[in-house]
């Protein structure tokens, strides 16, 4: 019974967290504008989902006739030759986390379309994928839903960019329908 909680508490913890975060979305000061969705809709629609998925996992696992395994399970041991593979894995971490920092500091001279493009294509050849025939529409692709997704559905402002990159971005803007 006691590895059966062990196995609840931790969406326990998230569900309250949620709850109670979900309840502080509410009271944000600023109201909607008549037509237009509030400051508290999508974190609370987030926050709402998550105690959704809380609540059916706890569902799952207090009515599963077996304990679930262990949230972390302890990792095999690295073998001597594997240390290599660790490295250059480490490296490919490094790699994603500096191409982060540089995605975030371009933001405004590229704009959000160009930025996000070229950090999902980067990013999928960091990962080894190598067919460019797949990266560039799907870059592109991925980055024109953003942009559609934060822009049409959210409402969110996104850095348009300078020079070029801001008459890109005003370009597809307005081949998105957005003013």
């Amino acid at each position: 019974m006691l590895d059966r909680l062990r196995a609840l508490a931790p969406y326990g913890l998230l569900l309250g967290a949620a709850a109670y975060l979900y309840r502080a979305a509410g009271a944000f000061a600023s109201a909607a504008r008549p037509g237009e969705l509030g400051p508290d809709v999508w974190p609370r629609a987030v926050l709402g989902i998550l105690m959704i998925v809380c609540v059916c996992a706890i569902v799952r696992r207090a009515l599963s006739p077996r304990v679930a395994a262990p949230i972390a399970p302890e990792a095999p041991p690295l073998e001597v030759d594997a240390a290599p593979e660790a490295e250059r894995f480490r490296l490919r971490l490094a790699i994603g986390i500096a191409l982060t920092i540089a995605y975030v500091l371009a933001l405004d001279t590229l704009g959000f379309f160009v930025a996000t493009a070229v950090y999902l294509a980067l990013f999928m050849v960091i990962g080894r994928y190598l067919r460019g025939r797949v990266i560039v529409p799907s870059a592109v692709l991925g980055s024109l839903a953003f942009v559609f997704v934060f822009m049409k559905v959210v409402y969110v402002s996104l850095p348009l960019g300078v020079g070029p990159f801001k008459a890109l971005s005003v370009w597809i803007l307005a081949l998105i329908g957005v003013r």
